[in-house]
């Protein structure tokens, strides 16, 4: 009761004060296939620091660090992975994500493994933000700026690194081809350098975290869903089935071409509670989806992949189960998008006018979702950012269904449009 009635008290003060209210940052569910690097609270969980201690410290959720540090180094070694954070640096700054390090011991882990630049300094391309330092140059050069949040993507899988900042990919390099990356190994711990430069600025990271891959790209403990044979056309309320092709991707099409009958690609097997992951690529004026838990009908939890003005991609629709719909944003005409709120709907984890940075119009997009319970709780993350968490009052279809893929009926499906859809995996949950 005590530290009940402090923390009121201490508020009120802030308050009368006229003082800033630092709220900590909370870090969103980490998608399916990840693991948390950082919990918020305990930079020693997965981290040892090799420098000076009083240089890191946690802030409000958040590892900042400050020059004399050194690094942080990951207590785990991994092979192949991907690793997402966030990062934020001072003007002038210098600092770095070490990976594929041999030991945590090593003091040049740039030279013994690899270093993805952080800077805003003037730097050229192979030491700007988002290169491996010294190794392999950025094109495009990404966003540098200062005092604001970035993300980084980098994917390590046998001899191939590539980098993405804030969504656009800026390295893409190959030891086969680059003779910078031949005498260091593909497989070691991973670091977070402090801050570099010579002024008294700072670096912060959040948000930490990491998937392990098998050597094709697939995650551990996930069914791989690529075998055709695996799947079948149902007829629904959209059509006899739609045009299904596979060609490394499930490539969908109304059937014939703009004749308003459409359909589902839907598996097989059936799924209860379970965490799915999927790339979509669709084409501008589309309207699909994935279908969650999909009865032989057709009637399922659907993740919406509308992708034209006024539809979303990432939100849930109730398709014949009650038409509901909870979505974060909306989007407009030039398909830029706009917040959308309403009851129970999670604000929008970005600036809409950061929209970019977190959906690739010209490739494929990572959708994740979890699905648990009936009444079911659903939560989806597009590109790493948790857009949707939906909690449904009742029961509306059976606990096990199929895992589908949509193309809409109706005339308004462009006629040369199609979706697509690839490394499909699933694994079911307790």
């Amino acid at each position: 009761m005590w530290r009940s009635i402090s923390s009121s008290v201490s508020s009120l003060l802030v308050f009368w004060l006229g003082l800033p209210v630092v709220s900590s940052y909370e870090q969103p569910p980490v998608e399916p296939g990840f693991s948390a690097l950082f919990d918020g609270k305990d930079l020693t969980k997965h981290f040892v620091v090799k420098g000076n201690p009083a240089s890191w410290k946690v802030l409000d959720g958040i590892i900042v660090a400050s020059a004399g540090g050194d690094r942080l180094m990951s207590r785990e070694s991994y092979g192949d992975f991907v690793l997402r954070l966030e990062w934020k640096i001072s003007r002038e700054g210098n600092s770095g994500v070490s990976i594929c390090v041999p030991s945590q011991d090593d003091g040049a882990p740039w030279e013994t493994g690899y270093e993805v630049q952080i800077s805003n300094a003037h730097r050229d391309d192979s030491h700007s933000t988002g290169s491996l330092y010294g190794v392999a140059p950025v094109n495009p050069r990404p966003n540098e700026d200062a005092d604001v949040w970035h993300r980084y993507e980098i994917t390590c899988i046998g001899n191939r690194i590539r980098v993405k900042v804030d969504g656009v990919e800026c390295v893409d390099a190959d030891r086969a081809t680059n003779s910078n990356m031949r005498r260091r190994k593909h497989a070691g711990f991973i670091g977070l350098q402090d801050y570099h430069a010579g002024n008294n600025g700072t670096i912060e990271y959040r948000n930490l975290r990491i998937a392990r891959l098998n050597s094709d790209g697939t995650l551990p403990g996930f069914t791989d869903l690529r075998d055709p044979q695996g799947w079948q056309k149902i007829k629904t309320g959209h059509g006899t089935g739609g045009d299904w092709r596979f060609e490394e991707a499930w490539i969908g099409r109304q059937d014939p071409v703009g004749s308003g009958n459409g359909g589902v690609n839907a598996t097989r097997a059936t799924f209860g509670d379970f965490e799915l992951v999927v790339e979509a690529k669709p084409y501008w004026g589309c309207d699909s989806g994935i279908f969650l838990r999909s009865t032989p009908e057709g009637k399922c939890y659907q993740i919406l992949v509308d992708y034209y003005g006024s539809g979303n991609v990432g939100g849930i629709y109730g398709e014949g189960t009650g038409g509901f719909n909870a979505r974060s944003y909306n989007f407009n005409g030039d398909g830029t998008i706009s917040a959308a709120g309403g009851k129970d709907v999670l604000p929008l984890p970005f600036r809409p006018e950061d929209w970019g940075a977190y959906w690739n119009k010209e490739g494929y997009n990572d959708i994740r979702a979890r699905i648990r319970g009936n009444p079911p709780v659903i939560d989806v993350w597009l590109n790493g950012a948790h857009l949707t968490h939906f909690e449904d009052k009742e029961e509306r279809i059976p606990l096990r269904g199929h895992l589908g893929l949509q193309v809409h009926g109706g005339k308004s499906w462009p006629a040369e449009g199609a979706v697509r859809y690839r490394n499909i995996q699933v694994r079911e949950i307790e």
